[in-house]
């Protein structure tokens, strides 16, 4: 008995924390109830509760009261249509017929960390692809009829249960929470998705009347306020929607006109049954700013939801948003004069937006611009001489930005900070080749800037600061100590712990669960964007559930907050837009051919990060090492390219990069690996491991990979060789592409150090293997990527059988691993490579010593063979071969001078 009790008390079981929810969910029941019956307002219990409910049997209960308690029906009706007392209320409503709720077939059990599913095959054509639910539990509905005052909240099993028109409509603004219930997916989050022209691009002030393909992010704005006391930070790899959600949050809190976010919508806009186009004509700028701000937010959800909250925080806080993307420079004194331009910067936009705004007198207006005007002068008037260090400015952007906050306070009162790129500074500073103590007085700037805007700031009400990577905040200075940390990535054993084990609970709709959910897609949103895209393409429609593999295959993969199986949005809008234009350019297409070619990378176009190149250009050595195992991971898990890789964990317990600390001379795995996971280029697989999250982001890894194996120029021709090239030259005898890979290979490896022959026969060897993934050793007729299967470097050259590597490869008559490639390095003297005689005969040397060597044991199987020796020395390659067939596997070799007359 006492060891159920401590743990009810601790609440270490599935049981305890199925009875400590019940407790808190009566509790919350009985609130509702008292204060319908004694009109008393108890929000506190509603709002102290919200998100600490564990139990999965439970929390629908839970998003069921808090709905009504929304908008709650009367005690005594809730009671007297189903003929309870008010003390068997919270019963009633879990057994109502109008509430659908999670029944467990069998008791729940926890699914361990490590126990999470790895990357695999995107589903097949014949499932649908929203039926992904292993959960434990089944839906149980019970059909009713549901009356105006008690409306139905039902979460639907999946999309293709629900009518796409009733996904697709915006909600209209007389339709009640109840009614909403029809866009909610089972995770519990609302989804509502306007217009049917998906676009790349895609901006918040891009309008319904536009036609362009919208997903309704508002909730953002309450999630953002909800989880932010003071100050927070949010790391978000590229193109995770940030721009879009940072208009956003400008646009809902900003009480200034912000004429340059919405210039680009049209006056007709704001053109219906009450107002004219005579009356348009008439507005003054600020009037526009402010209607058509409202029309955006007409329909959102964020309204629809949060009644109250938008109409108690819409246009009433003065708002900073400072972009610190172009704090970079080449000097240090280009440093400053960026850092500066970006409080300019904002400056100048309140100048603008001041000049237009007539919604009031301000007596402290003059001021306000007096000292704005001031701000901006000050930067033109920075200007260094030749050779001047700039020291005389260090502190002028911590002054600018003190004055900027000053007078906006006494103007507006406290306002809202919004800050981009917060870490571009850390970054630029970090990788530019100034002196030592130019770097400690930039990393100091930005120190104190920082406890400027965060800490030392009575004006502040709330800030944000966006960015990819998470500079240490207790390197940042005590002024950051005090910004709340909201990881989009879980880093730690702790983070993902916690976010496995609740990921597919329902959320909220509000709080950090709202904050976390509006960035990427979901499955749910990405389903429904080609539903809306239907409209604009019809051929998308018969085969959406082949086209949303495709998308699930190179898109998906992303673990963002507490939410599985994240989208990238950049990625997923281009590949829709690009298969739309594609299928509407021909009259009979292919369709799914046409979606297959049009899944490429499209996210890696748009930048990449300078932190990982500068890594991979500094020890290209250790980064082919760590690639090749993540690229080998992916193969073996997801492509099943080949058999004989083992998949092994690439292990990340915790993920912190620090910025800020001295260059080290050393490569260190796990910051790369930290480096990777921020910028979107992995995800994590287990709570200590990480991995390639899809098929976009692993052509990537290709790219990379190729380019520290090869060089860039070589590594851009090996992709955009036709595939088979180079195993059809082997074919023949030929070996010029052979020796272009080993000049390429040889030149990326003389760059760094000095090494030995078989240093450069290893490299060599991660040489073809970075070219067998483009395809250069694959079968013509293959439809797929083969990868070569090389037998491993020998560590010297006596007895038999020993040469540096052989290649099993697919033969002329398509048969894998009956054509065999040996190789024998030579290198070059450094005093001989400029003697071409001497060359032709060290690769000679290299090809007799492979025939006086017997590869019996090697070669089982293998019906077909090339011999090559290679002599290499500083951007000199010579090389020599020979071919031989046997017509079985008991007959001799015999000498012949091409393979490429049959079969293919």
């Amino acid at each position: 008995m006492e060891s159920l009790w401590l743990e009810y008390g601790h609440d270490t079981s599935e049981e305890a924390h199925l009875v400590h929810d019940l407790d808190k969910c009566e509790m919350i029941q009985q609130a509702m109830e008292y204060e319908a019956s004694d009109h008393k307002q108890l929000d506190s219990f509603f709002n102290t509760t919200r998100g600490i409910f564990k139990h999965p049997q439970v929390q629908p209960w839970v998003e069921e009261i808090y709905r009504r308690h929304v908008s709650p029906p009367s005690s005594k009706r809730l009671c007297s249509d189903r003929g309870d007392s008010p003390q068997q209320s919270l019963l009633s409503l879990l057994n109502s017929q109008d509430c659908n709720i999670y029944t467990p077939t069998k008791p729940p059990k926890r699914k361990a960390v490590d126990e999470l599913p790895v990357p695999r095959k995107r589903h097949s054509p014949a499932k649908s692809p929203s039926s992904t639910d292993s959960s434990p539990f089944k839906l149980i509905s019970f059909p009713a009829s549901p009356t105006p005052e008690q409306p139905t909240l039902s979460l639907p099993p999946s999309s293709s249960s629900l009518p796409a028109s009733s996904l697709s409509a915006p909600a209209t603004p007389n339709q009640t929470l109840g009614n909403l219930a029809e866009v909610y997916r089972p995770s519990g989050s609302p989804i509502r998705v306007t217009g049917t022209k998906v676009v790349t691009d895609v901006s918040f002030t891009d309008t319904d009347a536009t036609g362009v393909c919208k997903v309704d992010k508002s909730l953002v704005c309450k999630g953002f306020w909800d989880s932010i006391n003071k100050a927070a930070r949010i790391c978000l790899p590229r193109r995770s929607g940030k721009t879009y959600n940072l208009t956003q949050l400008l646009l809902f809190f900003s009480c200034m006109p912000e004429q340059a976010k919405v210039k680009t919508m049209p006056d007709s806009l704001l053109c219906n049954g009450d107002i004219t186009a005579e009356d348009v004509a008439q507005m003054d700028l600020a009037t526009k700013c402010r209607l058509k701000r409202e029309r955006l937010f007409e329909d959102s959800l964020l309204k629809k939801l949060h009644s109250k909250f938008y109409h108690e925080h819409f246009m009433k806080y003065p708002v900073l948003h400072i972009n610190f993307s172009k704090c970079k420079g080449e000097t240090f004194g280009d440093f400053i004069i960026n850092l500066c331009g970006a409080i300019a910067a904002v400056a100048q936009q309140w100048l603008d937006n001041c000049h237009e705004d007539k919604s009031k007198d301000n007596p402290d207006k003059d001021a306000l611009y007096k000292c704005l005007n001031r701000i901006v002068d000050k930067y033109g008037s920075i200007s260094f001489d030749s050779g001047s260090s700039g020291a005389q400015y260090t502190n002028l952007a911590i002054r600018m930005f003190e004055m900027l906050s000053r007078a906006i306070c006494r103007a507006y009162g406290q306002y809202i900070l919004l800050v981009d790129e917060y870490d571009i500074p850390f970054t630029s500073i970090y990788l530019a080749d100034w002196d030592k103590k130019d770097k400690k007085a930039a990393r100091n700037i930005m120190k104190l800037l920082y406890q400027t805007m965060l800490k030392d700031n009575d004006n502040l009400i709330k800030g944000v600061l966006f960015g990819v990577f998470e500079v240490p905040l207790t390197e940042m200075g005590s002024g950051a100590n005090n910004i709340k940390e909201i990881r989009m990535v879980p880093t730690d054993e702790k983070d993902i712990r916690a976010s496995i084990l609740t990921a597919d609970c329902p959320h909220s709709r509000d709080g950090l669960d709202a904050l976390t959910d509006s960035f990427w897609f979901n499955a749910k949103e990405v389903e429904q964007m080609l539903d809306q895209s239907t409209s604009w393409c019809a051929k998308v429609a018969d085969y959406k559930m082949f086209i949303m593999d495709q998308i699930r295959e190179w898109y998906n993969g992303y673990f963002i907050g507490r939410f599985k199986g994240k989208y990238n949005p950049w990625s997923v809008s281009s590949y829709i837009e690009t298969l739309c234009a594609l299928l509407n350019s021909q009259v009979t297409p292919d369709i799914k051919e046409i979606a297959r070619s049009a899944a490429r990378k499209y996210w890696v176009t748009t930048g990449t990060t300078e932190m990982i190149d500068a890594q991979i250009d500094r020890y290209p050595s250790e980064f082919i090492h760590m690639a090749k195992r993540l690229l080998c991971n992916y193969e073996t898990a997801v492509l099943k390219h080949t058999e004989e890789h083992e998949e092994t964990h690439i292990i990340l317990n915790t993920a912190q990069l620090n910025l800020i600390v001295q260059d080290t001379d050393h490569f260190s795995e796990s910051a790369f690996l930290t480096m990777c996971l921020y910028s979107g280029y992995l995800t994590r697989r287990l709570s200590t491991s990480v991995c390639i999250p899809n098929h976009e982001v692993y052509r990537v890894w290709l790219d990379m990979f190729a380019r520290a194996v090869l060089g860039s120029n070589m590594a851009d021709s090996s992709i955009n060789y036709e595939r088979g090239a180079l195993l059809k030259e082997l074919w023949q005898g030929k070996t010029k592409i052979l020796k272009d890979l080993a000049i390429s290979s040889h030149s990326v490896l003389s760059n760094h150090n000095e090494y030995l022959e078989k240093d450069y026969a290893n490299h060599f060897a991660n040489t073809i293997v970075a070219v067998s993934r483009f395809g250069m050793l694959t079968h013509p007729n293959q439809k797929s990527v083969q990868l070569s299967e090389i037998v491993p470097i020998r560590e010297n050259h006596t007895g038999v059988g020993k040469c540096d590597y052989i290649m099993r490869l697919h033969s002329t008559h398509n048969q894998a691993n009956q054509f065999a490639a040996i190789v024998e390095f030579k290198l070059i003297e450094k005093t001989k490579r400029g003697n071409p005689a001497h060359h032709q005969q060290l690769a000679q040397r290299g090809l007799d010593q492979i025939a006086k060597c017997d590869y019996s044991t090697c070669l089982v199987g293998c019906l077909e063979r090339i011999d090559v020796g290679i002599a290499i020395g500083n951007n000199v390659v010579e090389a020599v071969s020979k071919l031989y067939r046997r017509k079985n596997t008991d007959s001799p070799w015999e000498e012949v001078d091409t393979l490429a007359d049959v079969g293919c």
